[in-house]
Protein backbone atom coordinates (compact mmCIF):
# COMPACT_ATOMS: atom_id res chain seq x y z
CA UNK A 1 0.00 0.00 0.00
CA UNK A 2 1.64 3.46 -1.16
CA UNK A 3 0.72 6.29 0.60
CA UNK A 4 3.19 9.02 -1.58
CA UNK A 5 -0.16 10.72 -2.56
CA UNK A 6 -1.25 13.89 -0.29
CA UNK A 7 -4.44 12.94 0.14
CA UNK A 8 -4.64 9.16 -0.08
CA UNK A 9 -8.77 7.80 -0.97
CA UNK A 10 -10.23 5.80 1.84
CA UNK A 11 -10.88 2.52 -0.75
CA UNK A 12 -7.01 2.64 -0.43
CA UNK A 13 -7.03 3.03 3.54
CA UNK A 14 -9.41 0.59 4.82
CA UNK A 15 -7.81 -2.85 5.99
CA UNK A 16 -9.20 -5.97 5.15
CA UNK A 17 -12.76 -7.19 7.13
CA UNK A 18 -13.38 -3.67 8.48
CA UNK A 19 -16.26 -3.84 10.90
CA UNK A 20 -17.99 0.00 10.85
CA UNK A 21 -19.25 0.15 14.34
CA UNK A 22 -20.76 3.66 14.00
CA UNK A 23 -23.36 5.07 11.65
CA UNK A 24 -26.95 6.48 11.11
CA UNK A 25 -28.36 4.42 8.70
CA UNK A 26 -31.70 2.98 9.95
CA UNK A 27 -34.51 5.30 8.29
CA UNK A 28 -36.24 8.05 9.86
CA UNK A 29 -35.47 7.55 13.56
CA UNK A 30 -32.85 10.23 14.27
CA UNK A 31 -31.37 12.88 12.23
CA UNK A 32 -29.29 10.13 9.99
CA UNK A 33 -31.27 8.71 6.77
CA UNK A 34 -35.11 9.69 5.78
CA UNK A 35 -35.76 6.78 3.73
CA UNK A 36 -34.63 3.00 3.35
CA UNK A 37 -33.27 3.57 -0.11
CA UNK A 38 -30.86 6.23 1.31
CA UNK A 39 -29.48 3.76 3.66
CA UNK A 40 -29.18 0.91 1.18
CA UNK A 41 -27.14 3.55 -1.50
CA UNK A 42 -24.75 4.19 1.24
CA UNK A 43 -24.87 0.59 2.57
CA UNK A 44 -23.78 -0.37 -1.14
CA UNK A 45 -21.07 2.28 -1.48
CA UNK A 46 -19.46 1.25 1.83
CA UNK A 47 -19.33 -2.30 0.46
CA UNK A 48 -18.03 -0.54 -2.66
CA UNK A 49 -15.33 0.66 -0.41
CA UNK A 50 -14.27 -2.33 1.44
CA UNK A 51 -16.71 -2.37 4.67
CA UNK A 52 -17.56 -5.85 5.64
CA UNK A 53 -19.66 -5.76 8.21
CA UNK A 54 -22.31 -2.49 9.63
CA UNK A 55 -22.96 -2.41 13.06
CA UNK A 56 -25.54 0.79 12.47
CA UNK A 57 -25.48 3.05 15.87
CA UNK A 58 -29.07 5.14 16.03
CA UNK A 59 -29.17 8.14 18.72
CA UNK A 60 -31.14 6.76 21.92
CA UNK A 61 -31.63 10.52 23.25
CA UNK A 62 -34.19 11.63 26.09
CA UNK A 63 -37.14 13.83 24.65
CA UNK A 64 -35.32 14.26 21.12
CA UNK A 65 -34.79 10.31 19.68
CA UNK A 66 -36.08 8.05 22.51
CA UNK A 67 -35.29 5.18 20.67
CA UNK A 68 -36.21 1.69 22.28
CA UNK A 69 -34.76 -1.22 21.51
CA UNK A 70 -37.54 -2.96 19.88
CA UNK A 71 -37.75 -0.06 17.52
CA UNK A 72 -33.98 -0.50 16.54
CA UNK A 73 -34.52 -3.90 15.83
CA UNK A 74 -37.71 -3.03 13.82
CA UNK A 75 -36.18 -0.86 11.98
CA UNK A 76 -33.23 -2.60 10.91
CA UNK A 77 -34.89 -5.71 10.31
CA UNK A 78 -36.78 -3.03 7.58
CA UNK A 79 -33.41 -2.43 5.78
CA UNK A 80 -32.75 -5.90 5.89
CA UNK A 81 -35.17 -6.78 3.77
CA UNK A 82 -34.56 -3.82 1.38
CA UNK A 83 -30.97 -5.00 0.79
CA UNK A 84 -31.92 -8.47 0.21
CA UNK A 85 -34.36 -7.47 -2.36
CA UNK A 86 -31.71 -4.98 -4.03
CA UNK A 87 -29.18 -8.03 -3.62
CA UNK A 88 -27.00 -6.43 -1.33
CA UNK A 89 -24.98 -8.92 0.73
CA UNK A 90 -23.24 -7.18 3.56
CA UNK A 91 -23.14 -8.05 7.29
CA UNK A 92 -25.62 -5.34 9.01
CA UNK A 93 -26.24 -5.37 12.66
CA UNK A 94 -27.77 -2.77 14.89
CA UNK A 95 -26.90 -1.07 18.52
CA UNK A 96 -27.34 1.99 18.90
CA UNK A 97 -25.12 5.42 20.30
CA UNK A 98 -26.20 6.13 23.77
CA UNK A 99 -26.54 9.55 25.07
CA UNK A 100 -25.32 9.51 28.93
CA UNK A 101 -28.49 11.20 30.15
CA UNK A 102 -31.22 10.29 32.61
CA UNK A 103 -32.84 8.11 30.07
CA UNK A 104 -29.73 5.78 29.68
CA UNK A 105 -29.32 5.68 33.21
CA UNK A 106 -33.30 4.07 33.21
CA UNK A 107 -32.56 2.11 30.77
CA UNK A 108 -29.32 0.51 31.83
CA UNK A 109 -31.33 -0.37 35.03
CA UNK A 110 -33.86 -1.83 32.57
CA UNK A 111 -31.40 -3.78 30.98
CA UNK A 112 -33.08 -2.31 27.72
CA UNK A 113 -29.69 -1.78 25.89
CA UNK A 114 -28.16 -3.38 23.19
CA UNK A 115 -24.35 -3.51 23.05
CA UNK A 116 -22.36 -3.33 19.98
CA UNK A 117 -20.75 -6.76 20.54
CA UNK A 118 -20.04 -8.72 23.77
CA UNK A 119 -20.50 -6.13 26.34
CA UNK A 120 -19.26 -3.05 24.06
CA UNK A 121 -21.65 0.06 24.61
CA UNK A 122 -21.06 3.24 22.37
CA UNK A 123 -22.31 6.21 24.18
CA UNK A 124 -21.84 9.72 23.85
CA UNK A 125 -21.81 13.35 25.51
CA UNK A 126 -23.52 16.56 24.50
CA UNK A 127 -20.63 18.49 22.54
CA UNK A 128 -20.95 21.40 25.11
CA UNK A 129 -20.41 19.73 28.54
CA UNK A 130 -20.29 16.97 30.42
CA UNK A 131 -23.08 15.60 32.15
CA UNK A 132 -22.76 16.42 35.96
CA UNK A 133 -22.97 12.52 36.89
CA UNK A 134 -20.74 11.58 34.14
CA UNK A 135 -18.60 9.74 36.94
CA UNK A 136 -21.74 7.70 38.17
CA UNK A 137 -22.84 6.99 34.73
CA UNK A 138 -19.49 5.28 34.07
CA UNK A 139 -19.91 3.45 37.64
CA UNK A 140 -23.12 1.96 36.50
CA UNK A 141 -22.01 0.93 33.66
CA UNK A 142 -19.34 -0.88 35.28
CA UNK A 143 -21.23 -2.37 37.44
CA UNK A 144 -23.54 -3.72 34.83
CA UNK A 145 -20.66 -5.59 33.26
CA UNK A 146 -20.68 -2.84 30.22
CA UNK A 147 -17.29 -1.48 28.63
CA UNK A 148 -18.25 2.30 27.54
CA UNK A 149 -16.58 3.48 24.28
CA UNK A 150 -16.67 6.56 23.59
CA UNK A 151 -17.72 8.17 20.94
CA UNK A 152 -16.11 10.83 18.80
CA UNK A 153 -14.22 12.31 21.98
CA UNK A 154 -12.10 14.85 19.39
CA UNK A 155 -15.61 16.58 18.73
CA UNK A 156 -15.81 17.64 22.72
CA UNK A 157 -14.79 20.90 22.64
CA UNK A 158 -14.84 21.52 26.82
CA UNK A 159 -12.14 19.17 26.98
CA UNK A 160 -10.01 20.10 23.90
CA UNK A 161 -8.28 23.14 26.52
CA UNK A 162 -8.40 20.27 29.13
CA UNK A 163 -6.24 17.36 27.76
CA UNK A 164 -5.79 15.68 31.06
CA UNK A 165 -9.70 15.12 31.36
CA UNK A 166 -8.96 12.53 28.43
CA UNK A 167 -5.98 10.73 30.56
CA UNK A 168 -8.70 10.92 33.33
CA UNK A 169 -11.38 9.11 31.23
CA UNK A 170 -8.83 6.16 29.89
CA UNK A 171 -7.47 5.91 33.51
CA UNK A 172 -10.89 5.05 34.22
CA UNK A 173 -11.32 2.20 31.40
CA UNK A 174 -13.06 4.10 29.36
CA UNK A 175 -12.24 3.33 25.42
CA UNK A 176 -12.01 6.05 22.51
CA UNK A 177 -13.55 5.67 19.19
CA UNK A 178 -12.97 8.30 16.55
CA UNK A 179 -15.11 9.80 13.71
CA UNK A 180 -12.96 9.34 10.45
CA UNK A 181 -14.66 12.19 9.46
CA UNK A 182 -12.82 14.69 12.04
CA UNK A 183 -9.82 14.12 10.34
CA UNK A 184 -10.50 15.10 6.83
CA UNK A 185 -11.68 18.30 8.67
CA UNK A 186 -15.46 17.66 8.24
CA UNK A 187 -16.28 19.13 11.33
CA UNK A 188 -14.05 22.06 11.68
CA UNK A 189 -9.90 22.23 11.77
CA UNK A 190 -9.68 22.90 16.09
CA UNK A 191 -11.84 19.16 15.35
CA UNK A 192 -9.12 17.85 13.48
CA UNK A 193 -6.04 19.31 15.12
CA UNK A 194 -7.53 17.37 18.21
CA UNK A 195 -8.62 14.80 16.49
CA UNK A 196 -4.56 14.42 15.15
CA UNK A 197 -3.21 15.11 18.76
CA UNK A 198 -5.25 11.89 19.98
CA UNK A 199 -4.07 9.75 17.07
CA UNK A 200 -0.82 10.79 17.06
CA UNK A 201 -1.11 9.73 21.16
CA UNK A 202 -2.40 6.56 20.66
CA UNK A 203 -5.38 7.80 22.46
CA UNK A 204 -7.99 5.92 20.41
CA UNK A 205 -8.82 2.58 20.58
CA UNK A 206 -11.29 2.15 17.13
CA UNK A 207 -12.72 3.93 14.45
CA UNK A 208 -16.03 4.99 12.70
CA UNK A 209 -17.69 6.32 9.91
CA UNK A 210 -20.82 8.20 12.19
CA UNK A 211 -21.81 8.69 8.84
CA UNK A 212 -25.75 9.80 8.24
CA UNK A 213 -26.39 11.31 4.79
CA UNK A 214 -24.61 11.44 1.10
CA UNK A 215 -22.46 14.43 1.73
CA UNK A 216 -20.51 12.75 4.56
CA UNK A 217 -20.29 9.87 2.14
CA UNK A 218 -18.55 11.65 -0.73
CA UNK A 219 -16.29 13.30 2.05
CA UNK A 220 -15.41 9.91 3.66
CA UNK A 221 -14.54 8.57 0.17
CA UNK A 222 -11.95 11.28 -1.13
CA UNK A 223 -9.86 9.77 2.16
CA UNK A 224 -7.38 11.93 4.55
CA UNK A 225 -3.90 13.28 4.48
CA UNK A 226 -1.30 10.68 3.41
CA UNK A 227 1.25 11.92 6.33
CA UNK A 228 -1.41 10.33 8.23
CA UNK A 229 -2.45 7.17 6.04
CA UNK A 230 -0.52 4.45 7.99
CA UNK A 231 -1.56 5.55 11.42
CA UNK A 232 -5.19 5.58 10.31
CA UNK A 233 -5.27 1.77 8.51
CA UNK A 234 -3.96 0.54 12.25
CA UNK A 235 -5.92 2.01 14.05
CA UNK A 236 -9.08 0.98 11.79
CA UNK A 237 -7.84 -2.44 12.07
CA UNK A 238 -8.39 -2.94 16.05
CA UNK A 239 -12.30 -3.05 15.01
CA UNK A 240 -11.53 -6.97 13.60
CA UNK A 241 -12.82 -7.20 17.76
CA UNK A 242 -16.73 -6.90 16.31
CA UNK A 243 -16.19 -9.22 13.49
CA UNK A 244 -18.13 -11.87 15.15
Amino acid sequence: MLFSKKQVPFKDIIPDGYVDIHSHLLANIDDGVKTVYQSAYIIEQLKNIGVKKIITTPHVMQEIWPNTSETIITKRAEICEILKSLNITIAFEASAEYMLDDLFYKRLKEKDIIPLSGNHLLVEMSTFAAPINLNELLFEMKLAQYIPIIAHPERYSFYHNQMHKYDELKERGVLFQLNLLSLSGFYGERVKEVAIKLLNGNYFDFSGSDIHNYRQLEVLQKGFPAKYAKKITQLMEKNAVFSE
